[in-house]
């Protein structure tokens, strides 16, 4: 199982085997089909959505540093540096035999192909330095577990008939 990041717009084009994985406090409201925070569903191309990563929606614990910072620079954004530092509170083997588990099982119900890739989601696009996004790719390819961005433009799989 991979382990990558995204952002919401993204999703539109992820194949089914592409499984996102909010890490936003908040989501936008069609990623739960307008049903509220708890709500999954898989939409019209069978991509399920409304799944949120609750140990890594860590911002709440950010002791009240708030966004956009004035340096605008995330090696120096306290906010980032708050953010990273969340991160190592949470139990990681935990949370992976979690993430692990439930691509396993979606992947076995699904019947796919493909080797399921578990996508975090943040808000920004990967050219935005002031995101989640880093601090993310950082924690995971730390705890021996490699994560990068999605590779674009998403490529369909080759249908052969």
């Amino acid at each position: 199982m991979k382990v990558r990041t995204s952002y919401f717009y993204q999703i539109r084009n992820f194949k089914k085997n592409m499984i996102p994985m909010s890490t936003a406090m908040s989501d936008p409201d069609w990623y739960h089909d307008w049903q509220g925070p708890d709500h999954t569903f898989t939409d019209r191309r069978g991509i399920l959505n409304g799944l949120r990563l609750r140990p890594i929606i860590v911002q709440e614990n950010n002791g009240g540093i708030s966004c956009p910072c004035a340096t605008k620079d995330p090696t120096h954004c306290p906010l980032a540096t708050k953010y990273r530092q969340n991160l190592e509170e949470i139990d990681f083997p935990k949370m992976m035999k979690g993430i692990s588990d439930f691509c396993n099982l979606y992947a076995k119900q699904e019947n796919l192909k493909e080797e399921p890739i578990a996508v975090l989601i943040v808000y920004e696009a990967p050219n935005n330095p002031c995101s989640e996004r880093q601090a993310l790719i950082e924690y995971f390819n730390e705890h021996g577990v490699e994560c990068k961005e999605l590779d674009y433009p998403i490529q369909k799989p080759d249908l052969k008939f």
